[in-house]
């Protein structure tokens, strides 16, 4: 048991970094220009999703169906001088081993899975 506990909170922080790195990823996309010929038009929550968060999740080997941005803002004023972008991300992930779960009957409702959680903020750069 000591063992799947060790293995569990492996895969949960591998998922926590994982996240956090997406999230920091997505907001420094959010907060640059999408090309400097185009008129710096702001990317949008779609194209940052498929081309800078879901390849970073599918190398993770996680599903990016899975995965739900729960705040993407663009020009946020992070302080009096400076805006930026602030991008939130959560994944839901359960203790499963081989499609099973493995959780004690007793703890079956209480330990059944848990949300992981990652911010960032970003900076615009002129």
């Amino acid at each position: 048991m000591l063992l799947l506990g060790i293995m569990w909170f492996g895969r949960a922080f591998n998922i926590y970094s994982t996240l956090n790195r997406a999230a920091r990823e997505a907001a420094v996309a959010a907060a640059s220009p999408s090309c400097a010929t185009c008129g710096n038009t702001s990317r949008t929550q779609s194209d940052i999703q498929t081309n800078v968060v879901n390849p970073i999740l599918q190398a993770a080997h996680l599903d990016p169906s899975q995965l739900q941005i729960t705040n993407f803002k663009q020009d946020v004023a992070l302080t009096t001088a400076e805006n930026g972008s602030k991008v939130s991300l959560s994944y839901p992930w359960k203790f499963k081993l081989n499609w099973f779960s493995v959780n004690p009957w007793g703890l079956q409702t209480f330990t059944t899975g848990i949300t992981i959680v990652a911010e960032s903020q970003a900076r615009q750069e002129n």
